[in-house]
């Protein structure tokens, strides 16, 4: 016997990728469970396992860095004070690091970071944690599906107290834009190929940006409730901003530059951070 949760809960994290970098990502989580049934007639009370699964998730993968452990370009060192470094040389020579807290990097055992191989090493963490009538746990991890425009943004919010304050997490996400009341899916286009895999970065948390052959990195660095966060990255994946990357903050960004580049028009732009949240702003110019 079987039984199934869809949309158990949304899972908000960054990924490194081999050949794209650093990709902020969403995924929704749906499980199946197998197992016989007990004398209430039940696998198990779906109460407990949501409250578990969600639990888990929360504390292991939601809000961090997803870095392929085990592929040849990548090297996860132990630092001091419970910190880890992650860093992945590409074959072209660009250079990519992160330190960070501990509870902000999970090491996925495999060459490459996917919904896949995410879920299969999850399923294989999490049954123990579960009622021992339960045979099997099937755990499948998708992105949205997004009709419209989208891009993939990674961002840290040091002053966040929760895990938001982790330097390099992030969200796949849609946007509406509306110009004078109609929907612009070209405008939408245009902001989705603007923010295509980047990095959204703020002012005050750059350090500098670093020359090193031929090459040049954003160096961004603060300390917040959980510790000590220290970002370089290939600088043509940046896109600086100067105030938090809140999504507030980037809805109304976004609204002003397109305010500026459609001069007596009416914006409304619904940013949208992950799936089914964001903020909107509205901007009204003269002509």
């Amino acid at each position: 016997m079987k039984l199934f949760v869809e949309n158990l809960t949304h899972v908000d994290l960054s990924y490194f990728d081999a050949e794209r970098g650093l990709l902020g990502e969403s995924w929704q989580a749906d499980i199946t469970l197998t197992g016989k049934l007990n004398d209430e007639s039940m696998i198990c009370d779906f109460s407990i396992v949501k409250k578990r699964i969600k639990k888990w998730l929360d504390e292991n993968i939601d809000h961090m860095l997803v870095v392929p452990a085990e592929h040849k370009n990548s090297t996860i060192t132990t630092l001091n004070n419970n910190r880890v470094s992650f860093q992945f040389k590409h074959d072209d020579g660009r250079h990519f690091q992160c330190d960070a807290p501990t509870q902000a990097i999970c090491a996925l055992p495999t060459d490459t970071v996917t919904p896949e191989n995410a879920a299969r090493w999850i399923e294989s963490k999490i049954l123990d944690l579960l009622p021992v009538e339960l045979e099997a746990i099937s755990l499948q991890l998708s992105s949205e599906r997004i009709d419209g425009a989208q891009y993939q943004y990674s961002h840290g919010l040091k002053k966040h107290a929760g895990n938001c304050q982790r330097i390099a997490h992030g969200h796949r996400s849609t946007i509406k834009i509306y110009l004078d009341g109609i929907r612009s899916p070209s405008l939408e286009q245009n902001w989705a190929q603007r923010w295509k895999d980047i990095y959204l970065g703020t002012d005050e948390d750059l350090l500098g940006i670093i020359q090193k052959e031929s090459k040049q990195y954003h160096h961004f660095a603060y300390e917040s409730a959980q510790g000590l966060f220290e970002l370089k990255i290939d600088s043509k994946q940046v896109y600086m901003i100067n105030e938090d990357t809140t999504v507030e903050s980037l809805s109304a960004h976004i609204a002003g530059i397109l305010a500026t580049e459609n001069p007596g028009k009416h914006l409304e732009v619904y940013a949208f951070e992950g799936i089914g949240k964001g903020a909107i702003s509205e901007k009204q110019t003269a002509a």
